[in-house]
């Protein structure tokens, strides 16, 4: 145990798991742990003089099923292999840890979600910004940007990065970032975050003499946290990093600004009451035939596009496929056949791709050929048909040298076509004659002892050898040598057949070490073109999504939205395709019409009983405008999008615990990030604003947020502003831009029917208590909550007149405690100070500030 308790002591935060002969064993805890997670046996291993010390093992060909497991678990698992021959070593054989396992370097299929990335990210924080990189090291990309602080949660989680890698001096516990993320955190030490050697590594790597050509020289502290993770994952894969073959700096130019409430809200991937996807927007609009199509339309629904130009691109494309269903059926079962090669030309340039995969990697660029010889003479296609790479070379080298029935596995043989090697062959040719020989040399034992039951076999302890039964033992001639006496046969070898097994053997082996040699060399030509092939791998991604577009428009009837660069809204007979999607077949959903721009019709306020579709409304308007920007068609009969810059949502309650953070906290720290960050250009979706507090807090607040979106010129935003309290209706009449809507209800018989239209006008009641009759609540209260609301709330006035009064206040003492509260501020350390010591600081600032 002295070797194991050494290299577990440098992996003291990892399972260990220690190669032993056929097995790979763990011990102590790393044991107890592996028992539980795989549910392999715990048993004891005596210790000498110390304690008997746990230990799990399992077959070192079952890696592939068992780590997968512990990575899901959340560990970080270290293979310690053994590096030299124990057949040629006495004592202690020499071992090593060749690769550290993390739930962001991870590759095995068995963990991944085909359709997609897993990134892991590193993040410093420099003097003026943090620094992060991203790398997905199942496909190579490889992304390094710049970023303030009050940005990262937004940045990261565009990512969604299952591991973070962090400098020690940063702590993240508290940070707003790691709270809502909770990505599994790898801190090393400050020193592997040097811009000097991050600079050296990365230009080396790419054999370039400067990073100007990637455009991201500038960024420096991005090539710190960019240096210091490829110098991780160097020193942690088993295999190269050589399909890293880029890098790409983050430009958030050109895109929609879409943070991480609003992924929530809109619930673009996650379902807020279900957790999972179904129910989501990805769900619903998912028709990518492809694991790498699926993989892009995720990046572009978190990074939607606010460039015209660009928006037009994809919706020409869009339309075309529409316009010729043939290429389209056809372009679809073709991609359904093809591999996901983008992941697959990184493993084969790892070193870890098989035989069989170099076939469909054949397969897959022949399918790609088609494709783009359809596409030759359309002129919409041109962006995909001029930057496609010829790879005929790529797929003449796999067909001259493979079978085209080859093994998943190398070692299963008939690899290499005949013909390729002339060794080869003469060593398959010595195979095949002594294989006859000892079929031949059976038949004529057989024949000459007339024992017809005599066989020749073989096992990897005697080899070759000859059973006899022992009713015929006494036809044994004295040539046959025992070798094993079993309950009803006796096993025997010749010399003659000890000589022809050692010729098969040795042609099995050098057979197997010659089509070993000629499939790495394959390998290495193949890789040579990685940067052609993930070319074309990038280029049908982006086929299979626009061209899923097409199919996703034609199935539920979705029209082209119009894009233009004013502050227009109109959209005519709008649906949730979501929500629609998920309707009984005999209800139908009912549309809705919205127009609205910054100089008329710049606020929407909507009132209307809860469960009347006010939320709907208001997501199904989001929805719209991000299927718009990422180059979709709508569900809509008409709509003009002047282009949004940054899409705000605050929908729904909620609260973080874990955070620290109420339900109400959560709502205005929503609302807070909305009012700093929206521009004119913005599009803003608020429901429900104040629900989290006491009714008069919460109107004041709603009233006040409304104020300040009309009258502060820097964001005059578009803004749905749905509410359950009517009395903001008198509004209309103080904001000029701001219009009264509400959501049609029906009344008959003390019961109501929600129409699900939005009409202009402000709305006259809640109907709460007609809802709560809906839900079921007993009789008795409900008829007692009508007398409460008669005799206490029927008349809202002086509430009202109280907050149209504006309020004098001495602006002068609030600005000069800002500014030396700012100063306070600027002066913590906060990567010095304790969370202890944190809260006594603010506890005094509201004490000093009357807060």
């Amino acid at each position: 145990m002295v070797q194991y308790d050494e290299i577990k002591s440098n992996y003291s935060d990892s399972i260990l798991l220690f190669r032993m002969g056929d097995f790979y064993e763990t011990f102590g805890q790393d044991a107890t742990i592996a028992s539980e997670i795989l549910g392999i046996v715990l048993t004891k291993r005596s210790n000498g003089k110390a304690s008997d010390v746990n230990l799990a093992g399992f077959p070192y060909h079952s890696l592939n099923n068992y780590l997968p497991k512990l990575i899901k678990a959340g560990h970080k698992v270290a293979i310690c292999e053994q590096i030299e021959d124990p057949r040629q070593v006495k004592g202690i054989v020499k071992r090593k840890v060749i690769e550290v396992v993390t739930p962001g370097t991870i590759t095995s299929e068995k963990v991944l979600d085909a359709k997609k990335n897993n990134y892991i990210a590193s993040l410093i924080q420099g003097k003026d910004s943090f620094g992060y990189s991203v790398i997905d090291t199942s496909t190579g990309e490889f992304y390094v940007g710049e970023c303030q602080s009050d940005n990262l949660y937004e940045t990261l989680s565009k990512y969604n990065p299952s591991e973070i890698l962090l400098p020690k001096s940063i702590s993240y516990n508290i940070q707003d970032w790691f709270i809502k993320l909770q990505p599994y955190v790898t801190s090393i030490e400050d020193l592997h975050f040097n811009y000097d050697s991050a600079h050296r590594n990365l230009v080396g790597h790419f054999k370039v003499n400067s990073l100007k050509g990637f455009g991201c020289e500038h960024l420096s502290n991005g090539i710190i946290a960019a240096g210091g993770l490829y110098l991780y994952l160097k020193n942690n894969l088993s295999k190269n990093v050589d399909h890293f073959k880029k890098i790409s700096p983050v430009n958030d130019i050109g895109f929609m600004g879409l943070d991480g409430y609003t992924i929530r809200n809109l619930e673009i991937f996650d379902s807020i009451s279900s957790h999972n996807v179904n129910g989501t927007l990805i769900n619903c609009i998912d028709t990518t035939m492809t694991s790498g199509g699926g993989r892009l339309l995720y990046k572009w629904l978190r990074n939607p596009l606010a460039d015209k130009k660009r928006i037009e691109s994809r919706l020409r494309i869009v339309e075309k496929f529409i316009t010729d269903k043939n290429i389209l059926k056809k372009l679809r079962l073709r991609l359904k056949k093809t591999l996901d090669i983008e992941r697959l030309i990184s493993k084969i340039s790892r070193g870890s791709g098989t035989p069989r995969e170099l076939i469909g990697l054949y397969d897959t660029i022949h399918i790609y050929d088609k494709c783009i010889k359809d596409f030759k003479d359309i002129k919409e296609f041109e962006k995909f048909v001029l930057p496609y790479k010829n790879l005929d070379a790529v797929k003449s080298k796999i067909m001259e040298s493979l079978n085209e029935d080859a093994p998943q596995l190398l070692k299963k043989g008939n690899v290499i076509k005949t013909g390729v090697s002339e060794k080869l062959d003469e060593y398959r040719e010595i195979l095949k004659n002594g294989k006859n020989w000892i079929s031949e040399f059976q038949k004529k034992e057989r024949d000459r002892l007339d024992i017809s039951s005599l066989k020749v076999s073989f096992n990897k302890v005697f080899g070759y050898y000859i059973e006899v039964t022992k009713s015929h033992h006494e036809k044994v001639p004295e040539e046959y040598i025992r070798k094993q006496t079993l309950v009803n046969s006796e096993r025997y070898i010749t010399e003659d057949l000890k000589l022809y097994e050692e010729k098969v053997l040795d042609a099995e082996s050098n057979i197997y070490d010659f089509e070993n040699e000629l499939f790495q060399k394959l390998v290495i030509e193949v890789s040579e073109e990685i940067f052609s092939i993930q070319n074309n791998a990038l280029i049908f991604n982006e086929i299979d999504v626009l061209s899923s577009f097409s199919f996703l428009a034609i199935s539920k009837k979705l029209n082209r939205p119009k894009i233009k660069d004013n502050s227009f809204l109109n959209i005519k007979n709008g649906r949730h395709i979501v929500i629609e999607d998920l309707l009984p077949a005999n209800q139908k959903f009912i549309p809705n019409d919205l127009f609205m721009d910054i100089e008329t019709k710049q606020i929407h306020l909507i009132t209307g009983p809860n469960m009347a579709g006010k939320s709907t409304f208001l997501r199904q308007t989001g929805i719209i405008v991000l299927l718009a920007q990422i180059g979709s068609f709508v569900p809509a009969e008409i709509a003009e999008i002047g282009i949004v810059d940054k899409l705000f949502t605050r929908v729904g309650a909620s609260d973080n615990l874990a955070g620290g953070e109420s339900t109400f906290l959560v709502e205005m720290n929503e609302a807070a990030n909305i009012l700093n960050n929206a521009t004119k250009k913005s599009l803003i979706l608020f429901d429900e604003v104040g629900r989290g507090t006491a009714t008069f807090d919460g109107l004041s607040i709603a009233w006040a947020i409304l104020e300040h979106l009309h009258e502060n010129e820097q964001i005059n935003a578009r803004t749905l502003f749905a509410t359950h309290y009517h009395e903001l209706s008198v509004l209309e009449g103080k904001l000029s831009r701001l219009f009264n809507y509400h959501v049609e209800v029906k009344e008959y018989d003390d019961n109501i029917i929600f129409l699900r239209k939005i009409i202009e006008g402000p709305g006259d009641k809640s109907y709460g208590i007609q809802v709560a009759k809906m839900a079921g609540l007993p009789p008795s209260v409900i008829e007692r909550a009508r007398e409460i609301l008669f005799h206490k709330f029927e008349n809202n006035d002086e509430i009202i007149q109280h907050l149209d009064e504006k309020q004098d206040v001495n602006l002068q003492e609030k600005e000069d405690a800002s500014i030396q509260l700012k100063a306070e501020l600027e002066k913590l350390q906060t990567n010095e100070i304790t969370p202890i010591e944190a809260l006594n600081i603010l506890n005094d600032i509201k004490k000093k500030y009357s807060i």
